[in-house]
């Protein structure tokens, strides 16, 4: 195993090294300087060739202008995404989706064309998510005229509270609305719609068959995420016990899906000896498939990456080579990443890429751990052993982002990924055959029954006990646990002295992170939390958390004030905070000394005391101010 088999990956480094820079620079150069400077790193790089001058230098260049597009990808990426125009009274849209069908209304998404404003009608290009209650029901291309103007998206105002304005706006939506029927008026699809949605139509076509040949209505869901990659139609329930159970990435069309498909193909034609002219075109029309079948489900980052490596292996069939699967990953991350520098911050990205990087590296160190006696358990040894590859290299995001861990995670894939296997391969079969009558209802009972089988298994994970929920993890951690697996992959490899002082680096630097953060969770702190009803207030001090709150729902409460507490390890069991109530709105918490009165905040004359909002960054001393007028965002106070 060498480095220098991977170019790819070496080009992914310096091309990373560019988007990061990219990501965190706040200057805004114009397109000619870079031009400039391409174009001298470029004639510089040729003179050197052309002179036969040092390897290095040359090296040196050719890297940097690696560095130098990302670079340019991201300050230019970014710079293209200021949030449109306020959209200022009634407008014309083209819907863009099918209704998602909701408790109330129905939702779906509005490309708007043109709106109303005080100077006149203004041209602008900007989606609304909506929420609307029209019978007729909205359909891709339709234009529609709505009598009324959308509403911004809130910022989170709260620590670590998700940031559902800054998701939307990753899709280019930046305002939402409700629609009452009579608000709304729907006109006929144009012609040029019908291409513009045309897989759209066919995913909703594959949709309806799945609505009507699957007999169980429970099971529409689950075929209509693992055949079609649409999972707006799960609800919590079933998200969660996929979740605990630790195979939530079966709902996610990744590699396990293309791969099924591109298998079938592939299986169709192995008994056949056909001509190498015709055994090209086939390669050619699975390849056409693959990305047909992209594109039916979505393009989401784990299955445009499937679909890049399965293209590329397929090619390596024609020329009877099978390329480095870590080029073909490196490849597919360039490619994706250099069309959208900030597919980076999607976790289903992070996942994907992250968890198959896993598998191929230690997959085969796991395996040598135990040699099976027999072919029943040397199959059930080597999905198991996928499955802990992945869950190692991969559990730290999840920690991260989702704050959990599936205790039951292995005996959940043992059994939910052949399963979710065998679903497919009669899912795939039902999707092009459905329409026929008998048959289209036979296979659609039997996907209906097997995803029923899924979901009895999954409810039994979710009776086991030992389920651990409201974990932390720090970055050091994150970054160390890689590291230690890293080390043990190339134990083989590299010099093991060198391998153990990087070892005990390691555990240095996860010591100084931790000694910094126990620091930190020991420092005495308050928090008042804001939603739109009311607020509440967190004081910890001496590892002790106690609480009031004042009109937060509790079941806003775990969107809004757990997440922080999670984060610094407070847990969600706090004591009473004492406050006396000095009238309706005003309130004296004595413990901390702080005054809360009319959305105004009085801060005590206390030395080395220091307050901020959530959403500015500085801190500001309180013996400079003691009263802080309080806004819509959180406010953290540090003693």
């Amino acid at each position: 195993m060498r480095f220098s088999d991977y170019p790819f990956l070496r080009f992914l480094i310096f091309f990373l090294i560019g988007i990061l820079l990219g990501f965190y620079l706040e200057w805004q150069p114009s397109w000619g300087f870079f031009a400039l400077l391409l174009i001298f790193n470029w004639l510089l790089y040729f003179f050197l060739v052309w002179k036969k001058k040092s390897l290095s230098w040359i090296s040196i260049l050719g890297y940097s202008q690696l560095v130098f597009l990302g670079l340019t990808i991201s300050i230019f990426a970014h710079s293209s995404e200021k949030e449109p125009e306020t959209i200022q009274g009634a407008y014309f849209a083209e819907v863009q989706n099918f209704d998602l069908e909701k408790p109330n209304s129905k939702e779906n998404v509005l490309l708007v064309k043109a709106f109303q404003a005080d100077e006149g009608w203004k041209l602008t290009n900007q989606s609304v998510l909506v929420y609307h209650q029209s019978e007729l029901g909205l359909k891709p291309g339709q234009l529609v005229w709505v009598a009324d103007r959308p509403e911004k998206m809130d910022s989170p105002r709260n620590p670590f509270e998700f940031d559902y304005r800054g998701f939307l706006a990753k899709k280019g939506i930046f305002s939402r609305q409700f629609i009452p029927e009579e608000k709304i008026q729907v006109y006929q699809i144009s012609d040029s719609a019908v291409y513009k949605f045309w897989f759209l139509q066919i995913r909703e076509y594959f949709a309806q068959i799945i609505r009507t040949s699957i007999p169980q209505p429970e099971s529409h869901p689950i075929a209509l995420a693992l055949l079609l990659g649409q999972k707006e139609q799960l609800d919590r329930s079933l998200r969660d016990a996929f979740s605990d159970a630790g195979v939530m990435h079966v709902l996610a069309v990744s590699g396990l899906h293309v791969g099924i498909l591109v298998a079938v193909l592939l299986f169709l034609i192995k008994p056949l000896n056909l001509k190498s002219s015709v055994r090209r075109w086939y390669l050619l029309a699975v390849v056409g498939i693959i990305w047909g079948y992209a594109s039916l489900t979505g393009l989401s980052p784990s299955v445009v990456r499937a679909s890049v490596m399965f293209t590329l292996l397929v090619l390596g069939e024609l020329r009877d080579r099978k390329p480095p699967i870590f080029n073909i990953l490196a490849f597919s991350a360039i490619l994706m990443i250099a069309l959208n520098p900030d597919v980076i911050e999607d976790i289903g990205f992070q996942l994907s890429y992250v968890a198959v990087s896993g598998i191929v590296l230690l997959q085969p160190l796991i395996l040598k751990l135990w040699y099976p006696p027999n072919k029943i358990m040397e199959y059930l040894w080597q999905l198991a052993a996928v499955s802990i590859a992945a869950q190692l290299v991969t559990f730290p995001i999840s920690v991260w982002y989702f704050h959990s861990f599936p205790v039951w995670f292995l005996p959940a894939n043992l059994i939910i990924i052949p399963l979710t296997f065998l679903i497919m391969q009669v899912g795939i079969p039902f999707l092009f055959l459905g329409w026929m009558p008998i048959l289209g209802k036979g296979l659609g009972w039997v996907v209906g029954s097997l995803i029923q089988i899924e979901i009895w298994v999954l409810e039994g994970f979710r009776w086991l006990p030992f389920r651990l929920q409201e974990l932390t993890i720090y970055q050091t951690t994150i970054w160390v646990i890689w590291g230690f697996l890293l080390i043990w992959v190339a134990w083989e490899y590299f010099p093991k002295k060198q391998l153990l002082y990087l070892g005990v680096l390691l555990m240095l630097i996860w010591t100084g992170g931790r000694w910094f953060y126990f620091q930190d969770s020991h420092q005495e702190k308050g928090v008042i939390y804001r939603s739109k009803e009311g607020w509440a207030v967190d004081y910890w001090k001496n590892g002790i958390l106690k609480s009031w709150n004042q009109g937060i729902p509790a079941d806003e409460m775990k969107f809004l004030i757990s997440p922080n507490r999670i984060r610094n390890e407070w847990g969600n069991q706090p004591e009473e905070l004492i406050a006396f109530q000095e009238s309706p709105e005003s309130f004296y918490f004595p413990e901390i000394g702080i005054k809360l009165a009319h959305d105004t905040l009085y801060l005590p004359p206390r030395q080395g005391l220091k307050w901020k909002e959530w959403n500015e960054s500085s801190w500001k001393s309180a013996m400079e101010r003691q009263v802080f007028p309080l806004s819509e965002s959180a406010v953290q106070i540090s003693f």
